[in-house]
C-alpha cells in the first residue's frame, strides 16, 4: 500500500531548504499502512543528514532510502547544470582538424564488423556512436533473444573462454550512453524487457559470483535505462529516478565508469547532485590530465573547456598527423586508468595502433556533449 511522505528536504546543502514536497513510494518501510506523515524541517535535514553521511562514508544504503532520494531528485532537481564549454578559435581549429584526421584513418584499427576489437568491444563501440559516429551496434545483440547483448560483435568472448562473462554492466552502461544519444528507444525496451524476463541477469557467466558481480542488472543501471525508457518511450517506472552515487574512492576503471554514469545522469536529469560532483572534482584534482574528468568537472562549473582542448591538443598523447599507437602509450582508451600508471606510458616492445575512442569521445562531449 502507498505511503505518503511530506518532506521539506534539504538536497545535499543544508543552507537552503526547497518547498515541501510530497512523495508517494512503495517502498518506505518504517511506517504504518495506511499514514500520511507530516516531517518537521529539523527531522528531514537530520534524515538528509544521514543520508548524505552515509553515502559520503561509501556505505550501502537501504532499497527504502535509496528510492526516496529517487523521488525526490525527481521533482527538485539538481545542485549543478551541465554546460555548454568554451573554447579558443585556435584551440577549436586544431582540434577539428584533428578529428578529421582521425575519423579517416581510425576504422583500419577496428574488427572485421567494425567494433573495437577485443571483449570490451561494445563499451568502446558504443562510445563511439555516442561521439557521432556511425556503427551498427546492433551486430552486438541476439537475433533470438532480442535484448540480450554481447560483449562483441562475434558473440564469442565467454564460450571461447576470452572472458569469464558473455556480457557485463560495463558493455550495457557504454550502450545506453549510445542509445540516448541516437534516441533508440525500442532497443532500450528490449533491454528492460530481457532483463524483467530473466530476474536481473543480462547473459552468461562463468559462476554464481562473476554473474552477480557483472552479469546481471544493478539498481543504478536499471534506473538509467528506465529514466531512458520514460523520455524516449514514454514508459513510467517506479525504477526512475536519480540514483546517487555510492562509494567514496574511484579508482582506474571504475572512476571511468563513474565518469560514463555522471555525464549520463547529467543528460538525462540536467545536472548533477552535490556529493556526485564531489566525486568529480576529486578526480580531477587527484588526475589533472584525464581530458573526461575534466569534462564533467568544467561543464558543471565554470564553462571553460581549455584544459579539455590542451590535453587532446597534447601530441604525446594524441599525435597531430597518425594515430595514437603504442610508441606513446600502452593503454587504448586513456581515460579508465590512472594518469600516473605505466599504462600512460610507451610500450615499444609492442606495435599496435589504437582507434582513438578516448579522442573521439572527449571530443564529442567538449563540442557539444550528450543530447539534453
Amino acid at each position: 500500500m502507498k505511503k505518503i511522505i511530506g518532506l521539506t528536504l534539504c538536497i545535499l546543502t543544508m543552507a537552503a531548504c526547497r518547498e515541501t514536497r510530497s512523495i508517494t513510494s512503495t517502498e518506505v518501510s518504517d511506517s504504518n499502512s495506511s499514514a500520511d506523515f507530516q516531517v518537521s524541517d529539523g527531522e528531514a535535514e537530520r534524515i538528509m543528514k544521514i543520508i548524505l553521511q552515509k553515502i559520503e562514508n561509501g556505505e550501502d544504503l537501504s532499497s527504502n532510502l535509496t528510492r526516496v532520494i529517487q523521488i525526490v531528485m525527481s521533482k527538485q532537481g539538481p545542485d549543478y547544470l551541465w554546460q555548454p564549454l568554451q573554447v579558443s578559435a585556435a584551440q577549436a581549429t586544431a582540434l577539428a582538424a584533428k578529428r578529421e584526421l582521425y575519423a579517416s584513418l581510425y576504422q583500419k584499427s577496428l574488427d572485421r564488423y567494425s567494433f573495437v576489437d577485443g571483449c570490451d568491444g561494445l563499451l568502446f563501440t558504443s562510445l563511439l556512436v555516442a561521439s557521432g559516429l556511425n556503427h551498427n551496434l546492433s551486430l552486438a545483440e541476439s537475433s533470438q533473444q532480442p535484448g540480450r547483448w554481447y560483449r562483441s560483435a562475434d558473440h564469442n568472448c565467454y564460450p571461447s573462454g576470452k572472458s569469464r562473462s558473455s556480457i557485463s554492466r560495463d558493455m550495457l552502461l557504454g550502450l545506453s550512453l549510445a542509445l540516448w544519444q541516437t534516441s533508440d528507444g525500442p532497443a532500450v525496451s528490449r533491454v528492460l524487457d530481457f532483463s524483467l524476463k530473466n530476474k536481473g541477469v543480462l547473459g552468461d557467466a562463468i559462476d554464481g559470483q562473476e554473474l552477480a558481480g557483472a552479469a546481471t542488472m544493478s539498481p543504478s543501471l536499471l534506473s538509467l535505462y528506465s529514466e531512458m525508457d520514460f523520455r524516449l518511450n514514454g514508459i513510467n517506472s517506479q525504477n526512475r529516478g536519480y540514483f546517487p552515487e555510492l562509494g567514496k574512492t574511484f579508482l582506474g576503471f571504475e572512476a571511468n565508469l563513474l565518469a560514463l554514469r555522471l555525464i549520463l545522469k547529467s543528460s538525462l536529469y540536467g545536472g548533477l547532485l552535490k556529493t556526485d560532483f564531489n566525486l568529480i572534482a576529486g578526480l580531477v584534482k587527484a588526475q589533472p590530465r584525464n581530458a573526461l574528468f575534466q569534462v564533467i568537472f568544467h561543464a558543471m562549473g565554470d564553462g571553460n573547456g581549455d584544459a579539455v582542448a590542451d590535453i587532446l591538443l597534447d601530441e604525446t598523447l594524441f599525435p597531430a598527423k597518425t594515430l595514437p599507437d603504442t610508441s606513446l602509450r600502452c593503454e587504448p582508451y586513456l581515460w579508465q586508468r590512472d594518469q600516473f600508471s605505466s599504462d600512460w606510458r610507451a610500450c615499444p616492445a609492442q606495435s599496435e595502433t589504437f582507434p582513438a575512442v578516448d579522442f573521439f569521445w572527449a571530443y564529442a562531449l567538449l563540442n557539444q556533449g550528450l543530447r539534453q
